[in-house]
């Protein structure tokens, strides 16, 4: 059986190297993609940083496996929001 989760890209900025993809954050819902982004950018230093990454793009929609559904539901036990 396949679940629908909200699948969020990323991109990497660095001073002098310009921007480059970062991979993709998976979430249970849309509430818990908007926590996961906020709670990370709370987490950065005030001035900006010589590399760091950010959203990237508009969030969509993604099927996966019961496996990695399960995995995203225990994360989200465990820590609240999903470490990258």
């Amino acid at each position: 059986m396949m679940h629908p989760v909200v699948k969020q890209f990323w991109e990497e900025s660095e001073r002098g190297w310009g921007v480059r993809p970062d991979g993709y954050t998976l979430h249970l819902t849309e509430a818990d993609r908007v926590k996961f982004i906020k709670a990370f950018e709370a987490s950065q230093p005030d001035a900006v940083p010589d590399e760091y990454s950010r959203p990237s793009g508009s969030p969509t929609v993604t099927d996966v496996s019961d496996a990695v559904y399960k995995e995203l539901q225990r994360a989200k036990r465990k820590h609240g929001i999903w470490k990258r």
